[in-house]
């Protein structure tokens, strides 16, 4: 075995130029292994993170007939309990405990929407009533403190102020510091918000205790813990479904309002893995071909001498294992200096900078996706030197040794 290694140094030295090109090719190919499946696996670890968070939350509430909330309300033609426009039946709000106790929802939060009628204009608005602290609920689907664009977002423990939507403000001549009167109550307006296209957006919010105080004065009778929707978060958008399945399930007849963003989110998950595990086997593949070319043309070169050590007494077995020594020596050095130019790329080039993505972590190539390139170029090479060899011990020494 030592004459054979000793063999294979001395024929890869006669051949520097073709030894260097196939070590090249095999460094690149391992280089780019590791660093496009170090960059695979942080933008997966990176998108999946936003994309599981895209669309994950809804407000579940009960449309029903205006007749049946009629009963309840002192001017039922211009007010009422109302959601996306249609009459709401109220909702206990033990069922807010419920919806909570779904294994895919992260966080339920009640919410009291209800139109008024301004007597002095005969105009209508919304006022909503939410709970400040259940910021995940709250945030996604009503209004969050990012909304704001004058002013304070409510505190958790605040009672007695509200916070505008934008273009009601406008309207109406509301800003930080002015107050609004609602069923005879007034309330100082603390901030005003432009929460976008979320699905509970109210003309003007309040914490959620204020709301059923102020709604219960236009009621024939006081609400008793009722709300009239609830607002959803939940754990990632590959359970949006399952947490609505479960939301309707609890609540028969329910509508459920929700971003549609949340289906290509679950469905994009992952989707990019195949172009570039794709990438990654044709660039190896181009490794292979690249070294069984040269072999093919270095046995080509070679006939004559591998004739002469085959009369010479050399079996076809000593001849093959001498034409993958060749090939496994070119591997193996190819193998070491593209996982070394691996890590130093990924070492000295972030990468948040190389992906474009930026993420709260930092993943570095690992050992174990460099011993992968490593033994892909050990079985490149194997692959490589296969062929050849087999051609080799198949060539009988006298035709060689005619040709001399």
């Amino acid at each position: 075995m030592r004459d054979l290694m000793e063999c294979a140094v001395r024929e890869l030295w006669r051949r520097k130029g073709r030894t260097l090109a196939n070590v090249a090719g095999y460094a690149l190919a391992v280089a780019m292994m590791g660093v496009i499946t170090s960059l695979l696996v942080f933008a997966r670890e990176a998108t999946g993170e936003v994309l599981a968070s895209t669309g994950t939350h809804f407000m579940a509430f009960a449309p029903t007939s205006a007749e049946e909330c009629a009963g309840r309300l002192r001017d039922p033609e211009n007010e009422g309990f109302v959601v996306n426009g249609a009459p709401t039946r109220l909702l206990a709000i033990g069922l807010v405990d419920q919806v909570r106790g779904l294994p895919a929802v992260k966080q339920a939060s009640p919410y009291l929407l209800f139109r008024f009628q301004d007597p002095a204009s005969g105009q209508t608005f919304t006022v909503g009533g939410f709970d400040p602290s259940h910021a995940a609920a709250v945030g996604t689907t009503c209004c969050a403190p990012s909304d704001v664009v004058e002013g304070r977002f409510l505190n958790p423990d605040e009672s007695g102020g509200a916070m505008a939507e934008e273009a009601f403000a406008r309207a109406r001549g509301l800003h930080p510091g002015t107050a609004v009167e609602i069923a005879g109550a007034r309330f100082p307006i603390r901030g005003i918000v432009n929460p976008g296209v979320r699905p509970a957006k109210a003309d003007l919010y309040m914490a959620l205790p204020d709301a059923a105080a102020l709604i219960g004065r236009r009621l024939v009778a006081p609400l008793r813990g009722e709300v009239s929707a609830v607002l959803v978060e939940v754990v990632s958008s590959r359970r949006q479904a399952e947490a609505m399945d479960g939301v309707k399930r609890l609540l028969p007849g329910a509508v459920v309002s929700s971003y549609a963003c949340w289906k290509p989110a679950a469905k994009v998950m992952g989707m990019n893995e195949g172009a570039a595990w794709l990438l990654t086997l044709v660039i190896g593949a181009c490794a292979v071909v690249l070294a069984l070319k040269s072999q093919l043309a270095s046995l080509i070169e070679r006939r004559r001498d591998i004739g002469i050590l085959k009369a010479m007494g050399w079996t076809d077995g000593s001849v093959v294992l001498q034409i993958l020594s060749e090939s496994l020596l070119q591997a193996v050095a190819g193998g070491l200096l593209g996982c070394l130019a691996a890590f130093l790329l990924l070492r000295l080039a972030p990468l948040k900078a190389l992906s474009g993505i930026e993420a709260p972590g930092t993943i570095g190539v690992s050992a174990v996706l460099l011993g992968a390139g490593f033994a892909l170029a050990l079985l490149g090479g194997v692959v490589a030197g296969s062929f050849p060899a087999l051609l080799a011990a198949r060539q009988r020494p006298a035709e060689a040794l005619r040709r001399l």
